[in-house]
């Protein structure tokens, strides 16, 4: 997992501008947030400790790659119960942004209320290069991810405003690009991923991977 300094000012300015088009609806994307695994509300921190992710690395048969416990709002549910206010903005991240960033798709867009979390997953049926970009009100949560290197959970507090990683997310069949990762917050947090899917080829792996690669000049460039 690789940490990148946004210091190009046209991209903070979009993201900033995208960021505000989704908080005047923060109660309703409260009221909207989902919670995966029915855990009580304040109980999911859990899920992203050390405990359980060893108990899903040593039983992992069933694991598809998306998470199994989770709470927040993601927009594409929110344009499906209330279209007139979050299918522009489901468009604006799955259309403009993906034009913009020149990866394939919008693959997350997610607000997460405080106690909102996404428990230990994988995302290996979903592989291909990822750029993840989350906002924070204060910094108060984090994200952890499984280091095989170093046999260790790697945890990045976050910071007030925006940060953005990225990572090649591996299939099942591709042990040394598998990714548990997990992230927790006590304040608002808004995460959006693009990602940068690849094909069995060695030349698409590179195509994704140059692709990548071109966002990432053009974002830590002023």
């Amino acid at each position: 997992m690789t940490e990148i300094v946004i210091r190009n000012e046209e991209f903070l300015k979009l993201l900033d501008d995208t960021v505000e088009m989704f908080l005047p609806h923060r109660e309703l994307m409260v009221e909207l947030s989902a919670n995966e695994g029915n855990v009580p509300i304040g109980d999911g921190e859990y899920y992203c400790q050390r405990e359980h992710l060893f108990d899903k690395m040593n039983n992992c048969d069933d694991h598809i790659g998306f998470p199994e416990h989770a709470y927040g709002f993601q927009v594409a549910h929110g344009a499906k119960s209330h279209p007139e206010i979050f299918e522009p903005l489901k468009m604006h991240t799955k259309n403009e942004l993906v034009r913009i960033f020149g990866a394939n798709n919008n693959s997350l867009t997610s607000y997460y209320p405080p106690n909102g979390y996404v428990g230990w997953h994988t995302n290996w049926n979903a592989y291909g290069y990822q750029m993840i970009l989350t906002w924070s009100e204060s910094g108060d949560g984090y994200f952890s991810y499984y280091d095989k290197e170093s046999d260790s959970i790697i945890t990045h507090q976050d910071r007030a405003g925006w940060q953005a990683r990225w990572y090649r997310f591996g299939r099942e069949d591709e042990p040394n690009h598998v990714c548990w990762h997990t992230a927790w917050t006590n304040c608002p947090r808004f995460t959006l991923a693009f990602k940068f899917p690849y094909g069995q080829t060695s030349s698409k792996i590179d195509q994704a991977h140059d692709a990548i690669q071109d966002l990432i000049y053009e974002m830590e460039n002023p």
